[in-house]
């Protein structure tokens, strides 16, 4: 029987004196940017996690990032510039999602700790399942039913 219990988030699962490994979610341009994070939820088979990270300064290129991610900055600072884009900084206490695919860089001013939820892409066998149901479905018009249920986010 599944578990529905809410779990807690809590930027206190990475202590304040602890250091980090170099970090690996880009490639480092500069500085010795060290990243720790703290997966404490997995769910969907793996394509959706959520946790606590923390990364000291440097600037890391990133490339074809894999996930949608949503943030929150809990401290620091970082100014994210996407390729061919304009830097933008953001602070402790914004938010920002960063689409599937995002290839840029984070120029991290001050050791920033956010809380975040990734979703991966789902499998492709998975999604062609899903919208063969979906073009099987009686009433649905390419894949898509004419009737949005009221409150439903997806």
């Amino acid at each position: 029987m599944p578990d529905f219990t809410p779990v807690p988030i809590e930027s206190r699962r990475i202590a304040d004196d602890e250091i980090g490994k170099p970090a690996v979610f880009g490639a480092i341009l500069s500085g010795q940017p060290q990243e720790i994070h703290r997966n404490l939820f997995d769910g969907d088979h793996g394509r959706f996690k959520s946790g606590v990270w923390q990364c000291t300064p440097g600037t890391v290129a990133m490339k074809d990032w894999p996930y949608h991610e949503f943030c929150v900055l809990l401290s620091g600072r970082v100014i994210i510039t996407p390729e061919g884009g304009v830097p933008r900084e953001y602070r402790a206490g914004d938010a920002l999602v960063l689409p599937m695919g995002f290839t840029g860089t984070w120029e991290i001013l001050e050791t920033v700790r956010k809380y975040y939820a990734v979703q991966a892409r789902q499998p492709l066998l998975r999604r062609v399942k899903e919208r063969v149901k979906g073009w099987l479905r009686p009433g649905a018009k390419g894949g898509q039913t004419g009737d949005a249920q009221a409150g439903a986010a997806f």
